[in-house]
Parts: C-alpha cells; sequence; structure tokens
C-alpha cells in the first residue's frame, strides 16, 4: 500500500489552493446583501465578528472580519466542532491559522499539558493569550498551558489577531499579538448536550451542556453550563492522565440597560510525565519511539517517580451598562489561580548504578562549588518535588462615548500577581530530602555568602503590579473609512523576594524590584471599497517586559535587562462573497533590545542582557471557495521571515533566521456538507485538512566570551545556528453524520501516519551539516527527539435535547 510522504501532502495542498485561486476568474456573483445564514451557529456573533456574509462565510474554517485593522483569522464553534480534535485545547485549534506553527502534543492531542503555539516566529510567551478579552499566562513569564485552563469543550471561537492589536487590548505581553479565545455562548432556548468520545491509547472523555435558554422570572437571564471529564493511557510509553472540567456561565439583565455576565471554570490535571524531558537516542533505540516512562522501580524512569497534578480556576463578574446620551461602561473584576506540584526523577536516561543520594549532610559545609562528600551517598532515587503556584487579579474598566462621527473609548487595567515557586530535592525511594546541591560560588543580591541547605534548588516569591491606562477615537470622516489613533501607557513592577534562589552558581537569598514604563501609540484605517470588500492598515508599537528569570544574577548592577520592543507596519485586504472569501496582507516588524543569555568571560557568571534585534517580514493569505454539490475547498499560506540583526554579542545571528522561526506555514483542505440525504432532518459533513510547517533551526547563535555583551573572540570561534528540523505535515479526516437530535462523528489524525521529528534538543550533528544526529552510531544518543504520534482515531456520539 502506497503511503503519502510530506511533499505528496505539499502537491496535494497547492492543487486545492490552486483550484481555490483559479476559480475566481469566471465566478462572478453579485453580493449577497444578507447576513450569515441562520444554520451559521450563533457562536459566530459570540465571538463578535462583523461583516460575514454569504454562503462561503458560513463554511470557512478560517477568516477575517471586513471590519479588521490588523491580519486576523477567525475560527468559529461551528469549525471547532466538524474538524478539530474532540479532544485538545486552543492549540489544536489555533494551529490550522496562517503564521501559527507548533509541534503536535507528544502524547496525542489534549493529552499533555503545554501545547505551545510560535506566532510569526514568536515563541510562546511572546504574545497574549485572552479569554472573554482577559489576557492569562504563567507569572514567571507569560507563557500558557492551555489543557490546564480551557480545553477544547469550553471555547466557544477562536480570534487570532497577528499584531500588538489597538490601545484597548490589554495584557502581559501586548508584543507579538494575541489569540482570543471566546467563551461557550448563550442561547436562546432551553437545550441538553451529550457526547461521550473514545480514542486511541484507550481515551475517554464525557461532556455535558446544558443551555437555559432565556428564563422569563429573571428578566430573560440566560445560563450556560459544561461539564467535562477524560482519562487516557496516552501515547507515550506509561503517561497515563486524567482530569475534569467544570464550566458555568451566566447573563442577567438587571434593566433594561444593565447587564451583568458572570463566569467560573476549575479545572483538575493528572499526568505521568517526566518534568526533565522525554527519552534520549538511546533509550529509543533499545524501548522505541514510544518509550518516555517505564515500569521499573529500580529506575528513575519510573512512572510512579514522575507525576504532575494541576489545578486551576479562571473567573469573572463583568458589568455592561448603558448610561444613555450615547455614554456606557464596563467593567471587569477577574481573577486566576494555578498549581503544578510534581514530582520528578533527576535523570530519566540514568543507570540503576548513578542512583545514589546525600540524605545526611556532614557536619562541615562544602566550599564554594563543591557538593558534601561522595562517601556520604547511599542507593536511592534521585529527585524533586517542584511546586508552581499563583494568584492573579485584576480590573479592566471601560467608557465610550458615541458621537456622529465616531466613538471615543477610555480606560485601564488594573492587574497584582503573587506567586510561590520552588524545588526541594528529595530521595524519591525513601521521600527524606537529598542534599546533592553545589555550595554558592557567588554572593548574591546581599553581597554576602550565606550557607543555605544544599537540597533547595531554588524557594522563591515573586509578583507583579501592572497599571494600562489608555485612549483611542474610532473617527469616520466618511462612511466608508474609519480611522483610529490611540495610546496606551504601560506601568509594570516586577519583584523577587527569594529566601533561596538559583542564581548562576550560587542558591543564595536574592531580591530585586524592576519598574518598566512605556507609552505605545496606535494607529489603525479600515476602508470598505464596497459592501464585500475592505482594505486595512496598521501601525503600533510593541512592549514586552523581561521575565523574572531574566534578573537572574549574582550582582543586579552587572545587567539592567531592558523591554524589548517591536514597531509594526501591516497592510491587509478582506474580499467576501457568496461563493468566495479571501484575506492576504503583507507586514514589517522592527524587532529591538533582543534579550539573550552570555556568560562573562572576566567573572564566570552567567547572566542575560538585551543585545541586538531582528526584521520580521512575511505575507499571508486565506481563501475558501464554494464549488457545486456541496463542496468547498480552502487554504491558506504564509512565508515568514525573521532576520537577526544589529547584534554585537552574536554576530552569526545577523541576517540569518531566528531559532524557532519556520521559514513558512501552509493549511490547505476540502469540506463536503449535504443536508435531508435520507429524511428531512439529517446532515453529512465530511472534512480532510492537512496542516504543514516549514523548516527551522533549534540551537541558537553563540560566542564563548562576551563581557558585557560585546562579542571578543575570532570569528572562527563562533558558533552559528545549528539543529536544522526539516518541515513536516499532518493530515485530518473527520466525517460527522446527523440523524434529528443524534450525530456520530469519526476523527482520524495524522492520517497519512508521518513520523517526522517535530522538535529537537541536543548538540549533536551529522558531520558536515546542520542536521541533528538521529541514531547512537551517528553520534546522536544523548539527543532527544520529539516525533509525531502514530496515527489515530476519536469517535463521538452525540444526543442534543
Amino acid at each position: 500500500m502506497k503511503t503519502f510522504g510530506n511533499s505528496d501532502r505539499i502537491k496535494l495542498g497547492c492543487l486545492l489552493t490552486v483550484i481555490a485561486a483559479g476559480s475566481v476568474v469566471p465566478w462572478n456573483r453579485a453580493v449577497a446583501e444578507t447576513s450569515t445564514d441562520a444554520t451559521g451557529e450563533a457562536e459566530v456573533e459570540e465571538v463578535i465578528v462583523t461583516g460575514l456574509r454569504g454562503r462561503a462565510a458560513t463554511i470557512a474554517p478560517f477568516q477575517a472580519s471586513l471590519a479588521a485593522t490588523e491580519p486576523q483569522t477567525v475560527i468559529t464553534r461551528k469549525f471547532i466542532e466538524e474538524s478539530a480534535p474532540r479532544i485538545g485545547d486552543f492549540s489544536t485549534v489555533a494551529i490550522y491559522a496562517p503564521s501559527m506553527a507548533g509541534a503536535p502534543a507528544n502524547n496525542g492531542p489534549g493529552l499533555s499539558d503545554g501545547g505551545k503555539i510560535v506566532l510569526r516566529g514568536f515563541a510562546d510567551g511572546n504574545y497574549n493569550i485572552t479569554y472573554d478579552g482577559i489576557a492569562w499566562g504563567d507569572t514567571n513569564g507569560p507563557s500558557h498551558h492551555g489543557t490546564a485552563f480551557f480545553p477544547s469543550s469550553t471555547i466557544g471561537g477562536v480570534v487570532i489577531e497577528r499584531g500588538p492589536g489597538g490601545a484597548p487590548d490589554l495584557g502581559q505581553a501586548n508584543f507579538g499579538g494575541s489569540i482570543n479565545l471566546f467563551s461557550l455562548p448563550l442561547e436562546d432556548a432551553m437545550s441538553a448536550k451529550q457526547t461521550v468520545t473514545y480514542g486511541s491509547w484507550v481515551t475517554w472523555q464525557g461532556t455535558t451542556t446544558l443551555q437555559s435558554g432565556a428564563i422569563p422570572q429573571l428578566n430573560g437571564a440566560k445560563l450556560v453550563a459544561n461539564f467535562q471529564e477524560y482519562t487516557s493511557h496516552g501515547f507515550l510509553s506509561n503517561n497515563f492522565t486524567n482530569g475534569h472540567n467544570q464550566f458555568i456561565k451566566g447573563a442577567v439583565p438587571l434593566t433594561e440597560r444593565v447587564t451583568i455576565t458572570a463566569l467560573y471554570t476549575q479545572n483538575h490535571n493528572f499526568y505521568n510525565k517526566s518534568d526533565v524531558g522525554d527519552a534520549s537516542v538511546a533509550q529509543m533505540e533499545q524501548f522505541g519511539k514510544r518509550f518516555s516512562l517505564g515500569d521499573d522501580p529500580k529506575l528513575q524512569s519510573y512512572f510512579g517517580y514522575n507525576t504532575v497534578k494541576k489545578k486551576t480556576d479562571f473567573e469573572y463578574v463583568r458589568v455592561n451598562a448603558d448610561l444613555g446620551a450615547g455614554f456606557a461602561v464596563e467593567n471587569t473584576l477577574y481573577g486566576y489561580y494555578y498549581k503544578n506540584v510534581s514530582f520528578s526523577a533527576q535523570d530519566n536516561t540514568a543507570p540503576a548504578s548513578a542512583n545514589l543520594v546525600t540524605l545526611t549532610p556532614g557536619s562541615t559545609y562544602p566550599a564554594p562549588g563543591k557538593t558534601y562528600a561522595a562517601t556520604l551517598q547511599t542507593p536511592g532515587i534521585p529527585g524533586y518535588e517542584k511546586r508552581n503556584q499563583y494568584q492573579v487579579a485584576g480590573d479592566i474598566v471601560k467608557g465610550t462615548k458615541d458621537f456622529d462621527f465616531g466613538r471615543l473609548t477610555v480606560g485601564s487595567l488594573f492587574e497584582r500577581a503573587t506567586t510561590k515557586r520552588f524545588i526541594f530535592d528529595y530521595d524519591l525511594a525513601s521521600g527524606r530530602p537529598d542534599y546533592r546541591e553545589k555550595a554558592a560560588l557567588f554572593a548574591g543580591s546581599s553581597g554576602t555568602i550565606v550557607q543555605t541547605p544544599l537540597n533547595i534548588q531554588y524557594n522563591e516569591y515573586s509578583g507583579w503590579h501592572q497599571v494600562q491606562p489608555f485612549a483611542q477615537f474610532e473617527w469616520k470622516p466618511i462612511d466608508r473609512l474609519t480611522i483610529t489613533p490611540g495610546v496606551k501607557y504601560v506601568s509594570f513592577d516586577l519583584y523577587i523576594h527569594a529566601p533561596q534562589l538559583a542564581i548562576p552558581s550560587a542558591i543564595q537569598p536574592f531580591f530585586a524590584d524592576q519598574t518598566y514604563t512605556r507609552t505605545l501609540p496606535f494607529l489603525t484605517a479600515n476602508y470598505r471599497l464596497s459592501d464585500n470588500w475592505s482594505t486595512y492598515a496598521q501601525y503600533a508599537k510593541g512592549f514586552l517586559v523581561p521575565k523574572i528569570g531574566n534578573l537572574y544574577v549574582s550582582n543586579l548592577q552587572q545587567t539592567r535587562v531592558q523591554p524589548q520592543l517591536s514597531t509594526n507596519y501591516q497592510l491587509g485586504t478582506v474580499w467576501k462573497d457568496d461563493a468566495f472569501v479571501l484575506d492576504a496582507d503583507i507586514y514589517y516588524i522592527d524587532f529591538k533590545n533582543k534579550i539573550q543569555a552570555f556568560t562573562d568571560a572576566v567573572t564566570g557568571q552567567s547572566y542575560d542582557t538585551n543585545s541586538g534585534g531582528a526584521a520580521y517580514r512575511g505575507f499571508e493569505a486565506e481563501a475558501t471557495y464554494l464549488l457545486p454539490a456541496g463542496f468547498s475547498v480552502f487554504g491558506n499560506y504564509s512565508l515568514n521571515q525573521a532576520k537577526g540583526k544589529n547584534d554585537p554579542s552574536n554576530p552569526l545571528y545577523n541576517g540569518h533566521q531566528l531559532t524557532g522561526a519556520p521559514r513558512w506555514t501552509a493549511a490547505g483542505g476540502v469540506r463536503y456538507g449535504q443536508t435531508q440525504l435520507f429524511n428531512s432532518d439529517d446532515e453529512l459533513v465530511l472534512s480532510f485538512i492537512d496542516k504543514w510547517v516549514g523548516q527551522q533551526y533549534v540551537n541558537n547563535a553563540k560566542c564563548p566570551s562576551a563581557p558585557n555583551g560585546v562579542c571578543v573572540s575570532p570569528v572562527s570561534a563562533l558558533t552559528p545556528v545549528t539543529g536544522l528540523i526539516q518541515s513536516y505535515g499532518q493530515a485530518d479526516f473527520s466525517a460527522t453524520y446527523r440523524l434529528g437530535r443524534y450525530s456520530i462523528e469519526a476523527q482520524v489524525l495524522n492520517l497519512f501516519n508521518s513520523q517526522d521529528v517535530v522538535a529537537f534538543k541536543g548538540s549533536a550533528l551529522l558531520p558536515g551539516s546542520q542536521l541533528p544526529a538521529q541514531t547512537s552510531a551517528q553520534g546522536g544518543a544523548k539527543n532527544a527527539f520529539q516525533y509525531q504520534p502514530d496515527r489515530n482515531f476519536q469517535i463521538t456520539l452525540k444526543a442534543v435535547f
């Protein structure tokens, strides 16, 4: 039987895209003046998308709004239910948009936390992710744990903004763009929906969704509740997982002009998962590509030693009030909580002979840079407990005033975050502390070396306080033109209070408090060339404060890390008619103050500092074309250049693609939909979609000696960008048949059973090549690779009452 390689799928996708684009020429239809068809689902309105019109817009898997002011992709609940993995999170949905890249979850979709998305080459943590307009993320750096907060069953739609947005777009990372998630909509009619999903690797998921409809006794109040539970053995060996989510949302009109909306969701997840990474090449050669954890308690790779428990919640109360005379106000009080308790072995690749622990510290504290004597070691299982626990609370207030010629919006965000993080070393066999760390070589911020307990890797309290006042005016000088200038001021106070912190070569007390401020201007314009054709332009500044870890240094005067800055210039257009939707854009981003890690050649200390920047430029397009007999084709493509520049510390970055930034992305597919096949109330939907990610590098360029951030080594000693991951793709097929209130859905994910490398850690390369060594014979025994999970399936039964 013939198998399909990556090149075969690229050819298929290109063919589909050419069909879609080429068919525009002979097809000349009048613009549909009606709004979205009633069967297009109310979720589109919930995602606040204006300008969707015609049949093509109703079924398009990705598209932009005619009112867009920056490059945008809208993904509705209709697509999520028809084509996205039923068991998943935001990353399994957003990945289909142009310029979005990410490795498929290595344990299977939705079965491991931490699915990461790269947006135009900007890694997770360099852009906002919001839920109902509220930005959320980790407090040691604004990265995201999608499965830990919002599984797919709680997502009513996704809007991806590829740019810093406007002045009212608020969050911790107003920099590379935003992925905006929307909660389940409140429906007018009472209903109950039950789904049960069974999939590969003994995966089960059940979801119950209850809609109250409008309640006359409560002035038309509406309520929706969603409950989900899942369990799975996972694709990787002994990576068992289970969890549950509860979601409730309601809106109560207090008067004709005042409405209160409240939402609460909580999530619990358990994983058998190593905190230090998955198997090495040597282990995969011995046990197979699926190997991650084993069942031998004599080894550190034993699954019982490697566990993760996560608990989260997210909530808000929002008041919308129409004050009359064109005035309105919206106030949102919100909070979210995250707790991660992990136990992990120190080195899952270690043999049993390396399982030594120091349970009793010596009477004499070790010399600087040394551990307790090896004679104190006894057999055990070296490991640790990791705790990351944070609480974020905030308030967003917005006021608007409508005029005949536009709308004024003013407001502010107020937010605080508190965090407790630590890693304590333990013997996982006995549960006793393991005193294996080295004594400090350098003092911390106090200037005096303190004899800290050597079973502590770090013990840290940190947080932030931020304020973001803003103002913008949507000016309509003529009917079809909207020009929107805006300004936002950011004040971000970041602090660390750590009794023990793992600053380089030292576990020492550490205290730091830095405040970063910036005024950010915005200017956008949208011009409606006709009722179904618009064009837009954007100029905007982005601002990203350092992460907590960027401040870790023995002497705070040694480095003053500054925020990273971006200036965005973008042009785009959107077209929608009854049979064809298309949007395309070009962009240029000037990225300055890139934060990089260096080692001072004089003191030997590692530290982070700003060095150079990058130029991001590219092209993006997405389209859907309606064919006869219920067929449609769709596709998107992006060309993404992210080249370093003005970098005195890593000269070989200049003019070269940055690591983690794919050169291109693409997606293409076919959809078939037909009603009344066998009776008057049935429907069949078939969907095939293939996503590709272009080449990317993994290992950064390096200069071995960089005092004060300036490279002094000869060019021959520099290390270029290496570790090339070739392009890869994944094709998914979905089939849904509905008969009245009941439906069955079958999905085959990774249809062509691709086994490409999607992530890589290590430094061993093939001789004379930038490609990583994938076998022990090639010298790559210590490298670690992530491959695509095997072809897998999900079958879902659904009933609606």
